[in-house]
């Protein structure tokens, strides 16, 4: 039994007994109390972090989003509005939104299983109207890492060899078969795929817990075919994320790098839609900030009518420029991420987001 109090330590004692899926290995790397990624030490998003995520790269976001949630307040007719972020991290975009709503008759509520005194949906108070929001949330679930060998499919495993992560290959489960064919999905040989059954679990809960509301998923993924399309996506999609570089040895340094995959949004869709949920958007994250009206931000106007001060004050303004431009231009952030907008017990219409761009 090994003393080392570290992840490590714990993997090599629990790897003694045989070896772990990539699922259960993922959900310590990432959620061990004491020595998981999102655990220990501050925020790993951010500018000075590990990856960047859309809310934190510029103001411009947070700016966008209090203007649909100053929307959504409006189709609430008066009732207690309640903005709350799922894995909220540091809890900086609620603050940021609280600071640009003076409304009154609102609450906000930062939800994270690791950094928030609300570990999970249950916490907050159900009355009212709930504007749900997350950013890159469901791609953290932890995940199953799948291959098609022949006519069967196998789950991959982490095992430890000569003192060293490994991995090994088993069976998988009929659950992950029936995953594939109710999708209609046929994975060709030797392609890898990434799965989190939670995905519609968890989506279905936040569906079942508002009467009236929004909500509001921005994430790395795509529908049911293009996510596993055995060409475009033969090795999978996993991907560990350390400082600001993605790679993909999911085994190194566990507990030190983010593990993140591609989510099926249509999964989503189809949990949302069995608890009266509509979908009203799913598209790329540039359409939808220029469609709830990014470009009003003063980042956004011509640089002529800005007033600088000095050399330095001119530096961290075209920085800052550059960094709003990430999040709409087509060959950035923008384009990569998606976001799904979903609607339950309010108008179907006439959203902001559901404006034509041109």
């Amino acid at each position: 039994m090994s003393a080392d109090p570290s992840l490590r330590g714990e993997l090599r004692n629990l790897l003694q007994y045989g070896p772990l899926s990539f699922r259960d290995f993922m959900e310590l790397a990432l959620y061990h109390p004491e020595f998981g990624y999102y655990s220990r030490g501050p925020s790993p998003a951010g500018k000075g972090g590990d990856f960047i995520t859309a809310p934190s790269l510029s103001p411009v976001f947070s700016f966008a989003l209090a203007g649909l949630f100053r929307e959504f307040m409006r189709r609430a007719g008066g009732e207690v509005c309640s903005f709350v972020d799922i894995g909220s991290g540091d809890g900086g975009l609620v603050r940021a939104i609280e600071a640009q709503i003076e409304e009154k008759n609102l609450r906000f509520y930062g939800v994270d299983r690791a950094r928030s005194e609300l570990r999970t949906l249950e916490d907050v108070p159900r009355d009212g109207a709930h504007f749900i929001f997350s950013s890159e949330l469901y791609d953290a679930i932890p995940f199953a890492r799948l291959v098609q060998r022949g006519e069967h499919l196998h789950e991959l495993y982490v095992a430890e060899r000569d003192g060293h992560l490994d991995w090994s290959e088993h069976e998988a489960p009929a659950v992950y078969d029936d995953y594939f064919s109710s999708r209609g999905i046929e994975l060709a040989e030797g392609q890898f795929a990434d799965v989190a059954l939670e995905w519609e679990a968890f989506h279905e809960d936040v569906a079942r817990f508002i009467t009236r509301g929004v909500i509001v998923t921005l994430d790395y993924g795509y529908r049911d075919q293009k996510l596993f399309h055995p060409r475009a996506r033969r090795f999978g999609t996993a991907a560990a994320y350390s400082r600001q570089r993605v790679h993909r040895d999911l085994l190194a340094d566990p507990g030190e790098q983010d593990l993140t995959a591609h989510i099926n949004f249509a999964d989503l869709e189809r949990a949302g839609g069995r608890n009266g949920v509509r979908t009203l958007f799913f598209d790329a994250l540039a359409k939808f900030l220029l469609a709830i009206g990014v470009t009003e931000h003063e980042l956004f106007k011509p640089i002529h009518e800005a007033v600088i001060a000095s050399t330095d004050e001119g530096l961290a303004l075209l920085e800052a420029r550059d960094e709003a431009r990430r999040l709409i231009l087509p060959d950035g952030m923008g384009e990569d991420l998606r976001v799904l907008v979903q609607v339950k017990g309010m108008s179907f219409e006439n959203w902001s987001f559901q404006r034509p761009l041109f």
